[in-house]
């Protein structure tokens, strides 16, 4: 098994070349931050000095359209536009991304809700700040050769996932749970990445696994048995959570409004310029094929609404369904902050977004 997870790496690292986020110079000039003084200059008619842009670090957790409005901020050249000098980071899995935020290596982070919800059920100060839907993206899927059919048929089987405790793994638990088969009774492996997973599946490593992003096409192309699909059984979730932490809110409120609106205008993009983004979306992940990743544009289009408001009712079905212990002090507003998106929706700059 070993040895066999090392040849699906190794496969991995050939079909996602290039997927890491492109290097970017930092852009040369950007706007001044909202309210933030300019000096006129001594010469009448000289340029006033421009703000410095401020520099932020964000995680995504997978190479997939779930995370991809973060890169279309950056690469159309928006985060820029509000001042902001963003680096992109790719990081696999969610409870590992989610630590890192915790721990002030990252500003923000593109990722799995439950993982937010469990540190903020544990006290850390975790808050969703967006969402790309309300439902799981993710598929279980076998190897052609398995003989595996059914969610049913994995009891004694081995099945991939990113992380125990990732959003892969949540799903696959639901879906044991609904087939009546314990979860002690399947061999899960955790990967350390949802690709990993499915390259380790594609090779014969592992009988099955939890697939997403640009990883689908490939595992259909190569015959993977669909056995499950999160979003045609619309089982609830916070799907693509954009997370921070409160006291990085506390510490620079109008840094988190500005990164807030390049994020609603970067949603706009993503809907209204299919092109553009297909392509920036292909240099995210390794030059995948245009209707492979155009396919994958479809699919996170459903989920991307102009304001993306975390569901208070999907919240609330994390909290009864994925939480390791009862949390009957929290209720789901202490999970998310929708205020940059009610102050967005109130002054009108959506409706001018979209001229309407």
């Amino acid at each position: 098994m070993r040895l066999a997870l090392c040849i699906a790496s190794g496969l991995l690292s050939l079909a996602l070349a290039g997927c890491q986020a492109p290097a970017r110079p930092a852009p040369a000039s950007a706007e001044p931050a909202a309210g933030t003084p300019v000096s006129s200059g001594p010469a009448a008619g000289a340029a006033a000095p421009v703000a410095p842009a401020k520099h932020l670090d964000v995680g995504y957790v997978a190479p997939s359209e779930t995370f991809a409005i973060p890169w279309v901020a950056k690469e159309t050249g928006i985060f820029a536009k509000y001042g902001l000098d963003v680096d992109l980071h790719h990081v696999a899995g969610t409870p590992r991304l989610t630590q890192s935020l915790i721990a002030g290596d990252f500003d923000y982070a593109a990722v799995g809700a439950p993982a937010l919800i469990r540190a903020r059920a544990g006290d850390a100060d975790t808050v969703i700040l967006a969402s790309s839907g309300n439902y799981f993206t993710f598929k279980i899927m076998a190897h052609p050769q398995s003989g595996i059919h059914s969610i049913a048929e994995l009891r004694g089987r081995s099945v991939g996932v990113s992380q125990i405790g990732s959003t892969s793994h949540t799903f696959l638990k639901i879906l044991l749970a609904q087939a009546n088969v314990p979860l002690d009774e399947v061999n899960v492996v955790q990967t350390g990445g949802n690709p990993e997973a499915a390259a380790a599946m594609l090779t014969g490593a592992l009988d099955a696994s939890a697939v997403s992003g640009i990883m689908v096409p490939t595992a259909e192309r190569a015959g993977a048995i669909l056995l499950a699909d999160g979003l045609a059984l619309k089982i609830p979730t916070v799907n693509g959570a954009l997370g921070t932490t409160r006291r990085h809110i506390e510490r620079d409120r109008g840094e988190v409004q500005r990164f807030m609106r390049a994020y609603v205008e970067a949603i706009h993009f993503y809907r209204t310029e299919r092109d553009a983004t297909i392509a920036i979306m292909q240099q995210y992940m390794g030059g995948l094929a245009w209707d492979e990743t155009a396919y994958l544009y479809e699919q996170g289009l459903d989920g991307y609404e102009p304001l993306p408001y975390p569901s208070e009712e999907a919240v609330q079905t994390v909290l009864d369904r994925d939480l390791d212990a009862p949390a009957p002090h929290l209720k789901p507003a202490d999970f998310y902050d929708v205020s940059f998106l009610q102050e967005m929706e109130q002054d009108g700059f959506v409706k001018e977004l979209y001229g309407s």
